[in-house]
């Protein structure tokens, strides 16, 4: 526990409450979402993390009285053939949804983490969040090293993050995690040679980082 606030599971009958506070303080905010023009208001069959609430390795820090989230951390279990996955990239109609989903690949596909972590399956942050109103209190850090902690106690050989912001990515950092893939939003680019992304200041590239579990460094 830290002042102010609490870290508890996040609890599959939630889900309303959680995507309710993903499209005030994640999709409105998400460079990649505010780089083409994507609109904040996704449904709950549009939010694919939330898939994984059912695992019991997604986080969320709440107020004391636990009536509001002030930060989310949606984790899922991750492997080479992740069919979960598959299937949602095969189901996704939005234009935009669709261009996220090819930027996000395409990292995939320039760096085989489990050939070089030798791991079979990894813990995967997919969403770091926090509330505007509550930052400043150390919220998005302890959701990370936290759920360091459940990946570990899960078995988990790897934790492993795609960061798309500059505050997620000093974050994984300070963790030490390892960088193993950048890729600098300007040189995404359409058939047109357009950026596909053009996020605000200050962030500037996607960058993938791992740690392995046993070691707490690679």
């Amino acid at each position: 526990m830290a002042d102010g606030y609490d870290i508890v599971t996040a609890q599959e009958e939630d889900i309303g409450r959680i995507a309710e506070f993903l499209r005030r303080h994640f999709y409105s905010n998400s460079p990649l979402n505010l780089g083409i023009g994507a609109s904040p208001d996704r449904k709950i069959s549009e939010m694919f993390p939330l898939q994984y609430l059912s695992e019991g390795t997604s986080l969320l820090a709440v107020s004391r009285n636990g009536q509001r989230i002030l930060g989310a951390c949606v984790n899922g279990e991750n492997s080479p053939v992740d069919r979960k996955h598959t299937e949602y990239l095969q189901s996704v109609s939005n234009e935009t949804h669709a261009k996220i989903n090819e930027f996000v690949q395409k990292m995939e596909d320039d760096v085989d983490i489990w050939k070089l972590t030798g791991a079979n399956r990894a813990l995967y942050i997919h969403i770091l969040a926090v509330d505007p109103a509550a930052r400043g209190q150390g919220i998005a850090t302890t959701l990370m090293e936290k759920t360091r902690e459940v990946a570990r106690s899960s078995g988990y050989p790897l934790l492993r993050i795609l960061c798309t912001s500059k505050y997620s990515i000093k974050i994984a950092r300070n963790m030490g995690m390892r960088s193993v893939c950048t890729l600098p939003f300007s040189e995404y680019k359409d058939e047109n040679g357009h950026p596909v992304f053009t996020p605000p200041q200050p962030h500037t590239h996607a960058e993938m980082f791992v740690l392995k579990l046993d070691t707490d460094t690679y």
